[in-house]
């Protein structure tokens, strides 16, 4: 039986937290390009010029044998600062109760609550995020990190005090198994999952775990929480009646998008994108009329047509600051519900 047992799953993409002040691909991608760093990088700075899409650029950088292993280590490091620097504006954010944003975070944070679980289900929000926006905001802990041994982690999350500097190795192989023993039974009815891991989590052998570029799923394989964690992703979509609330991603990640595929193919899900973008556009990015970047995501017209709700909104529209229960937010409902 899979653990995810709720049929309604949410999975957020960096749109979402774009609307907190979190950066996009292409804000990402113009963060990197304009640190003073880049002047010692002419080379990489050169292939940024030509490719706006950061994730291809960190892939070609990491196998170009003709960049030296110090220029490759200090652009990891611009790109380590670039995730840290969003860090610190989403932070600042809500410390300030998002007086930029438009929207009322107690409604955003509601509909991030209607994807838990009642009466003995277990439900999920997966994310493909490596900020630390809902931790700071919810208080929710990543699955698999509620052990003893992250103490100082699950207490700074708790107190919303979380400093990502004070890194968490993650578990190995059979740290994994003893949680999934002996805590896993209590985790409760919400599983927070970051598919690409976190800011502040290092590897189970100590090294930084972020999971960036154009083939991510080498990196996932050999993390065992990170390849828990997909599987629990594909055990969630295996199940008859699923709707997949989809609010931000942009279906760039192709091992995400084979999960989706597949479990549209084999169980008929439906999906429900919530999205500012024109779903005219996004129909012809899923046709492959429109390239995101340098290469081409496949098979993702299967994607589109499994859409069964489109809603073209920012948070700010569906939920806005004076607390309205607009009408966009009701036909959300109403699709979660029908």
């Amino acid at each position: 039986m899979p653990l995810i047992t709720k049929k309604n799953i949410l999975l957020t993409g960096a749109g979402f937290s774009a609307n907190f002040g979190g950066l996009l691909s292409r804000e990402m991608w113009s963060k990197i390009l304009s640190n003073p760093k880049m002047d010692q990088l002419p080379q990489i700075r050169e292939i940024l010029r030509k490719d706006f899409d950061f994730e291809s650029v960190y892939s070609n950088v990491k196998k170009n044998v003709s960049i030296s292993k110090d220029d490759k280590n200090l652009f990891q490091k611009i790109v380590f600062e670039s995730y840290s620097s969003m860090d610190d504006a989403l932070k600042n954010y809500r410390i300030g109760g998002f007086p930029k944003s438009g929207f009322y975070i107690g409604n955003v944070t509601k509909l991030l609550g209607e994807f838990s679980g009642l009466g003995g289900e277990v439900g999920a929000h997966f994310t493909l995020n490596q900020d630390l926006l809902v931790e700071r905001e919810t208080q929710i802990i990543p699955l698999g990190l509620s052990t003893p041994q992250n103490s100082t982690y699950r207490n700074d999350i708790n107190s919303k005090q979380i400093d990502f500097t004070k890194q968490v190795v993650l578990p190995d192989d059979q740290s994994l198994e003893e949680f999934k023993s002996k805590y896993l039974p209590s985790n409760g009815s919400y599983c927070y999952i970051k598919l690409h891991g976190s800011l502040g989590w290092l590897s189970h052998y100590g090294h930084q775990q972020l999971i960036l570029g154009t083939n991510k799923i080498e990196d996932i394989k050999k993390e065992p929480l990170l390849n828990w964690y997909f599987d629990i992703f594909k055990d969630a979509l295996s199940q008859n009646g699923v709707k997949l609330f989809v609010l931000g991603y942009s279906f760039r990640d192709e091992h995400v998008n084979e999960i989706i595929i597949d479990a549209i193919e084999k169980n008929h899900i439906q999906i429900y994108i919530i999205s500012p973008e024109d779903p005219e556009g996004f129909k012809d990015r899923m046709e492959g009329k429109i390239l995101y970047g340098s290469y081409e995501i496949k098979n993702t017209i299967k994607i589109w047509n499994a859409v069964d709700g489109y809603f073209p909104y920012r948070l700010s529209e569906i939920f806005p600051s004076n607390q309205m229960d607009t009408a966009v937010a009701q036909d959300i409902k109403k699709a979660m519900n029908k």
